[in-house]
């Protein structure tokens, strides 16, 4: 089957490593978009890796999909890592397997995108739980495996609405992808000489349909269609323009994006900890 052509096809990045060998990675929302493509990239370079979702059914094939592609490991794990004691079944039963834990990268997320005024008060418990409380269990979930080794390599996926204001993104980017900046800095400090480092990502727009699967499947119960509604992507759409914080003008691959976690998520990023990098095409600048 010939893989789908994409808008953003002419820049994906190519892997030139092989940085993980021997080790093992989680990547929470990895059953599709930006998070299969992080889970890849760090298979890729020779980690096994734990698919973590939400969605069973769905991590269970992706890891199926990556392991005969790359001819790897990839294990699937399904829970809601929001919930008490999820992350702590998720890091536990990766130390049984694979006896240590080196990286985990903070995926997971629901991209519920609307006004504040027009969330219920479901969508806003949903929008704390799926973007906060789970990045916050899974990094305590495994940093009492990482303390004990002394090396942990924790990266944070957060975004760029929060720091160019972009309508409605309160929840989204405000509450979640903003809170990960500082979370980001104040975990790293508590580690800061413990052999871990902790730092985030943030993407801007990502073509998350480029994400290397060659038969997906249609979008799940999961991600309910009225959090992002026709009307609110078409007004984000020109408020961006309006604003010309289009930064290159186009959508990020999502291999451009998994090249700066898997350094991150690296050995070679040693002396990295505590910091916010915006791979987001120029859309927010230092």
């Amino acid at each position: 089957m010939l893989a789908p052509q994409y808008a953003t096809t002419p820049f994906a990045v190519a892997n030139q490593c092989r940085r993980f060998e021997g080790q093992v990675a989680i990547v929470t929302g990895a059953a599709q978009g930006l998070g299969r493509v992080i889970a890849h990239r760090l298979g890729q370079e020779g980690a096994s890796v734990v698919v973590a979702d939400i969605q069973g059914e769905r991590a269970e094939r992706t890891a199926s999909q990556l392991s005969e592609e790359l001819d790897g490991i990839f294990v699937p794990f399904a829970g809601d890592l929001s919930e008490a004691g999820v992350a702590d079944r998720m890091a536990t039963q990766t130390r049984e397997r694979f006896g240590h834990i080196d990286a985990l990268v903070n995926n997971a997320a629901a991209l519920i995108r609307l006004k504040l005024v027009d969330m219920s008060e479901e969508l806003l418990q949903k929008g704390v739980q799926w973007n906060v409380w789970n990045t916050l269990r899974c990094c305590k979930a495994v940093l009492p495996h990482m303390l004990e080794a002394k090396y942990g390599r924790i990266v944070n996926i957060g975004g760029e609405a929060w720091r160019v204001g972009l309508p409605f993104h309160t929840i989204l980017a405000g509450v979640g992808k903003g809170s990960m900046v500082g979370l980001t800095v104040t975990l790293a400090g508590e580690v800061l000489r413990d052999g871990i480092t902790v730092n985030c990502v943030s993407p801007g727009g990502i073509e998350t349909a480029a994400d290397g699967d060659l038969d997906p499947l249609p979008p799940s119960g999961f991600r309910d269609p009225s959090w992002n509604p026709p009307e609110v992507m078409r007004a984000m759409g020109q408020e961006m323009v309006a604003r010309n914080s289009l930064g290159m003008g186009r959508l990020a691959h999502p291999t451009e994006i998994a090249a700066a976690v898997a350094f991150f998520a690296s050995r070679e990023a040693s002396f990295a900890t505590g910091q916010h990098v915006g791979v987001s095409g120029g859309m927010a600048m230092l």
